[in-house]
């Protein structure tokens, strides 16, 4: 399958019955983010998210393969039940009514406007004065709740990717992108586009990324085995030193960890 890649770890058990366990595979899916979960031509996946769901595969016991789709295709795949976790989606109350989220956020990104030098001083945190401009906007994202209200306001077009977005941006099509830093900057570097950057004034948010599992069952007690490892691995230093490695701020928890809702139907065997 072109741009799907596989790896497997060990053996996953899912409990239909007490007398009985047999061995599944978890399905997770992703799209490219730098850092976190990056294809290799002709090789397995690299990025902090893949190093931290093997280290909880080793540690549980897991079997796991890694595919990788565009971004809203991955998210369907596991809103319903045709792949089991979602690797680094932002927690929104909109997708919390579509996914199961492990409480404990293991990235965390800035949200900015990208555009040309006569498109730097435009943005100052007011919405109003960016009506009748054209905005990309990539499909799939999130951009936080203060973006969400002021759609209304705002001319957006939709693009593919980061990319798209970009060279949208070189040709005059739009006068603003609406992305993240991580994920824009080493294609904005591939692109030798250096009068594109960040433009002045304030983020449109600050937004966390997780790891997502089905609604369906077993996606809910799937998730909360995950949550317990990562937090395993929180107390043991592996997960801050593998953040590390990959030069990914950790984010501070967010206090009391909240309720993941179990849904019912198979027990899930951590």
């Amino acid at each position: 399958m072109k741009g799907c890649w596989r790896v497997w770890v060990t053996g996953l058990c899912l409990a239909g019955a007490a007398s009985s366990c047999s061995a599944q595979d978890i399905l997770a899916v992703g799209t490219s983010f730098p850092r976190l979960f990056m294809p290799l031509a002709g090789n397995p996946p690299e990025g902090l998210a893949v190093d931290l769901l093997q280290a909880v595969a080793q540690q549980r016991g897991w079997q796991i393969r890694f595919e990788h789709y565009p971004w809203s295709r991955a998210q369907a795949m596991v809103e319903h039940g045709q792949a089991q976790v979602l690797i680094g989606p932002y927690r929104t109350p909109e997708r919390e009514q579509r996914f199961t989220f492990a409480p404990s956020a293991f990235y965390e990104d800035r949200l900015v406007f990208y555009g040309g030098p006569a498109a730097r001083t435009i943005w100052q945190g007011d919405y109003r004065a960016l009506a009748g401009l054209e905005i990309a906007q990539v499909a799939g994202w999130a951009y936080g709740e203060a973006f969400e209200q002021a759609r209304p306001l705002l001319r957006l077009t939709t693009v593919r990717d980061v990319e798209t977005g970009l060279r949208m941006l070189r040709t005059g099509r739009v006068t603003l992108l609406a992305t993240n830093e991580r994920n824009t900057q080493p294609v904005l570097a591939s692109l030798g586009l250096p009068l594109l950057g960040p433009v002045d004034g304030p983020a449109i948010g600050q937004l966390r990324g997780h790891f997502a599992c089905s609604r369906q069952p077993p996606g809910p007690a799937l998730c909360e085995a995950l949550e317990q490892s990562l937090q395993l691995l929180r107390r043991s230093g592996e997960w801050p030193r593998l953040n590390q490695k990959w030069g990914v701020g950790l984010p501070e928890p967010e206090g009391a960890r909240s309720a993941l809702g179990r849904a019912p139907g198979k027990a899930f065997i951590p």
